[in-house]
């Protein structure tokens, strides 16, 4: 019996051994992937405060090709950290990967929010919270659909990326897009906290899952201000 079958969700487990650490309990397990989701989220708040200043802003101006270098490359490198921890059950390399990830991707979003007002950030995100809970409850309530339609949704995605990189070339505007893109990542909330909840409830996980919902999340909350949000 593998670890999927063998844990039908954190819910329903209680702590126990296993080779590389003790598990942890169903509450603990889901407590801990919430913080961590918070977390990004208050890191990204905290990198749009610090990016917006005019010290940071000129700092960027002159070193623009290091600063996208060095986001990029932490981005990058802190997933595939996280990625060996969670494979070698090291939480020690898996803790180092969400941090580099967090801060990095942080600042790469932060950039985005600095065109928008207050209000629209609000809104977008208040938008984007409901979204969650919707599709997060359906995974929960229907995970074969969501495990049926993974490679549809991820297809998908790869196809609009290339249209969103033709129609940027040819001037056309992507509002179209935008929307194909939140419906897709609604699929991809679903199928995350459906692949969260009948994993093994370690700390590792909890970090890895963290991440690839706020990827889903963000992703969701920026094309929602990209669409709506008005523009300072």
């Amino acid at each position: 019996m593998n670890e999927l079958n063998q844990y039908q969700g954190p819910v329903a487990e209680e702590p126990r051994l296993r080779a590389g650490g003790k598990l942890l309990s169903a509450r603990a397990y889901n407590a801990l992937l919430a913080g961590l989701i918070l977390v990004s989220f208050l890191v990204m708040g905290v990198c749009a405060q610090w990016s917006s200043t005019p010290e940071f802003l000129r700092t960027v101006g002159q070193n623009a090709l290091g600063f996208t270098v060095g986001t990029l490359v932490g981005t990058f490198g802190g997933l595939i950290a996280m990625r060996v921890g969670r494979s070698k059950e090291s939480l020690g390399i898996s803790l180092v990967g969400y941090a580099v990830f967090t801060v990095t991707f942080g600042f790469t979003t932060s950039m985005a929010l600095a065109a928008y007002s207050l209000e629209s950030i609000s809104t977008a995100l208040l938008a984007t919270a409901g979204i969650v809970a919707v599709f997060g409850a359906a995974g929960l309530a229907f995970p074969r659909f969501f495990a049926r339609i993974q490679g549809v949704v991820g297809i998908g995605l790869l196809a609009v990326i290339v249209v969103e990189m033709v129609l940027m070339f040819m001037g056309i505007s992507q509002n179209v897009t935008d929307i194909v893109v939140i419906v897709l990542f609604c699929g991809f909330i679903g199928y995350d906290v459906y692949r969260a909840s009948t994993d093994v409830p370690t700390v590792a996980n909890a970090l890895w899952y963290a991440v690839e919902m706020f990827l889903d999340i963000i992703n969701v909350f920026l094309r929602l201000l990209a669409l709506f949000g008005n523009r300072d």
